[in-house]
């Protein structure tokens, strides 16, 4: 049987902008469909794991979560082996790491689902390198994108890119059948619309003030019987004054990176002395003790652009023909939650199904592509959001969680700290397997309000303070 996309005609000529995970992942999946793709980035491009200018998140932790991790390996094959072959790790996070909930201490057990840890330098590199060995795609470094192209005999389509090659390069324009705007956090795309006189999407945005800093250690060779954790998660506990929380997360060459969290305006220090003092005064003094027992190699970076922000071109009336945007120009989140670089690889899996059921020519184009985009990207953004929203202070242009969605929220947590059961059904939720609705199954809901409810109580009535170390790991 022959397929629908093979019985298309190859467009001529696609252009990228940004060569990042949402970038090289929307070139893999536009081989398809067209006889040339472009990528322009700003940056050199290094062959290696290196830092990139343009990528100042890469200082800081990144995960790969579950259906991030396949969805990846699905668009070039051998991506996971790769990744772990050059000292990446691959864990169950509830079972391998020392996760300290608002509720206390998770139990350790298996949610049966993976996440991979690695550097973004790393993770980036391998999706490179193998997006270049296809030999379809053309990257230009130190290439920046300047504004969209409208040809005079066609005002209402963009027709290509205007774009500047950077240390006293050219100035190009480059023709394309379709501009994909995958430029991020940084995007002009509203902009660049604005100047076409083009319908420009609003904005939603959730801000709880989070910053970061973050330090990257070389892990010792050998550590004590009792550390049985690979990584740490601590979160904070704003009804005990905990603003501040902080992670552990492995990379490649026996490295670690701990990084501290504020939320609401409690910015964590970037000084040497302050960082590791907050460490020490954190729900529980673990981290502390791991970066005692690790040797620092870099300062301390920091971050505070962290805001959630949901642009809604799935509500444009008219959008441009010719232009899309995805991934992070879209939907920005508090990179805390780690759903960028899976929401990268879903909007190129997004941008793939759009092609092979409507003709890039067709005058809904882009309004099935921006509606298909948001509707594949609303969990992440919903969960992402309602998290954020639950601390003080927080700046919303949403509504507020109901008093029983906060409680519905609050009562998976304390309960999937105990329950095998309820974690095995409700990682998926958050590792984005399944959607957010299925976390409403009766059975589940029932087990997790009642054990919510539980916990509260005992919590009123019982008071325990939480232990500073995790328990004990069961043999398994």
């Amino acid at each position: 049987m022959t397929s629908l996309y093979e019985t298309r005609v190859m467009q001529k000529h696609a252009v990228v902008i940004g060569a990042g995970m949402s970038g090289l992942s929307a070139a893999r999946v536009l081989e398809r469909f067209f006889e040339k793709i472009t990528v322009l980035d700003r940056d050199d491009l290094p062959a290696g794991p290196a830092a990139r200018a343009g990528v100042p998140q890469a200082r800081h932790v990144h995960a790969l979560v579950t259906r991030g991790a396949q969805e990846l390996d699905g668009l070039f094959p051998g991506f996971l082996a790769e990744l772990v072959e050059k000292g990446g790790h691959g864990l169950d996070v509830p079972h391998d790491g020392a996760i300290l909930r608002p509720s206390g201490w998770q139990q350790p057990m298996r949610s049966g689902c993976t996440v991979y840890f690695a550097t973004r330098d790393l993770t980036e590199s391998i999706v490179r390198r193998r997006l270049r060995e296809g030999g379809r795609v053309e990257i230009l470094p130190r290439t920046e994108a300047a504004g969209l192209y409208v040809h005079p005999d066609a005002p209402g389509r963009v027709a290509g890119v205007h774009a500047v090659q950077r240390g006293g390069g050219a100035n190009l324009t480059l023709a394309a059948d379709l501009v994909i705007d995958a430029s991020g956090r940084s995007s002009k795309a509203p902009s660049w619309l604005a100047s076409l006189g083009a319908e420009v999407p609003r904005e939603e945005v959730v801000d709880c003030h989070s910053g970061y800093s973050s330090r990257w250690y070389e892990a010792p060779e050998a550590l004590p019987p009792d550390v049985w954790w690979k990584m740490v998660w601590l979160d904070p506990s704003p009804a005990e004054d905990h603003f501040i929380g902080g992670v552990l997360f492995p990379v490649e060459e026996r490295r670690w990176i701990i990084t501290l969290i504020g939320y609401a305006k409690h910015y964590p220090p970037s000084d040497e002395e302050g960082f590791f003092r907050t460490l020490g005064a954190l729900r529980s003094p673990i981290l502390q003790r791991m970066a005692e027992l690790g040797r620092p190699i870099s300062p301390i970076y920091s971050s505070r652009a962290n805001q959630n922000r949901l642009r809604r071109f799935d509500k444009l009336a008219n959008p441009l023909p010719g232009f899309v945007a995805l991934s992070d120009s879209v939907c920005t989140f508090n990179p805390m939650y780690g759903q960028g670089m899976t929401v990268a690889a879903l909007s190129a899996r997004v941008l793939e199904s759009t092609l092979e059921r409507v003709s890039l020519g067709d005058p809904g184009f882009e309004r099935v592509f921006f509606g298909n985009l948001h509707r594949a990207i609303k969990d992440a953004w919903n969960l992402a959001t309602s998290a954020d929203m639950r601390f003080p202070g927080a700046k919303s242009d949403l509504p507020r969680p109901s008093k029983f969605a906060s409680f519905f929220g609050d009562s998976i947590l304390r309960t999937m700290t105990h329950d095998a059961e309820v974690l095995r059904r409700v990682s998926p939720v958050y590792y984005m397997l399944k959607p957010t609705r299925s976390l409403f199954e009766p059975e589940l809901a029932a087990r997790v309000l009642l054990g919510g409810a539980a916990g509260l109580a005992a919590a009123r009535f019982h008071p325990r303070p939480v232990p500073p170390n995790p328990p004990p790991r069961p043999e398994s």
